[in-house]
């Protein structure tokens, strides 16, 4: 696809999506030129910022490629999984593929059929990825682009997030405590009153989106300003239970 095409695209995904150039460049932290620039096809974003764009427009790739998917004889679930497994990085595939192997020998050498057990099935453990650093609950923490840990989780607890971050202070008690590890959605649309991980002058926050300011649940804690080069990075839906770590 040629630049002027993916310009025409990255224009009419983020029309459909209801956002300005201004909207995605504060969203992704570019110069607002740079957004007008790529949409004219004068020069066009590297693969990370693309796919960040995106998300940000809720599209997915296949669609805003064109790609015809309809005459592979897989299912949705078995796209949704191709695509999880081609995020994760060399080391989680390995382990992927060592439990697919195992899988397949057990359902191999299992009998065809299996005779009525009480047993309860365990939970199905996914891989999240877990922030080295903390989000601040308080005043604010640096938080910056460092690494993450991966650990196994229940599938269900983690309800769908893209990552989890501790938290670090008292300032959204009693709905986040000190050490808990909040679940954050990329995809969730994030709208006034909603509490959001958000960066601001090099700090992490887990705060309510308040009207120019970030509220604490804490009633002790001050509301905090927003500055210009505030960045969203996603919509808290949740606390990961403690016997799922």
């Amino acid at each position: 696809m040629k630049k002027e095409e993916i310009g025409s695209k990255l224009q009419e995904y983020r029309v459909r999506a209801g956002l300005t150039q201004k909207d995605v460049a504060l969203a992704i932290q570019r110069p607002q030129p740079t957004i007008a620039a790529w949409e004219k096809g004068r020069s066009q974003p590297d693969a990370d910022t693309l796919y960040s764009l995106l998300l940000l427009y809720k599209v997915s790739p296949n669609t805003f490629f064109d790609y015809d998917i309809s005459s592979i004889n897989v299912t949705s679930k078995e796209l949704e999984l191709i695509e999880m497994y081609r995020s994760l990085d060399t080391k989680s595939q390995a382990f992927i593929l060592t439990v697919l192997e195992h899988e397949k020998e057990r359902c191999q050498d299992a009998p065809s059929q299996h005779p009525p057990s009480n047993k309860i099935d365990s939970p199905t453990k996914i891989l999240l990825k877990i922030s080295d650093q903390p989000a601040s609950a308080g005043t604010g923490v640096y938080l910056g682009p460092d690494g993450f840990t991966e650990r196994m989780v229940n599938a269900e607890a983690v309800n769908g997030a893209d990552f989890g971050v501790p938290v670090s202070g008292d300032s959204m008690e009693p709905l986040y405590k000190d050490g808990d590890i909040i679940l954050v959605s990329m995809s969730s649309p994030v709208r006034m009153g909603d509490i959001a991980l958000v960066t601001m002058d090099g700090c992490g926050y887990v705060k309510k989106l308040g009207k120019g300011v970030l509220i604490s649940v804490n009633h002790h804690y001050d509301p905090i300003p927003v500055t210009e080069d505030i960045r969203i990075n996603g919509k808290v839906i949740g606390v990961l239970p403690a016997q799922t770590e």
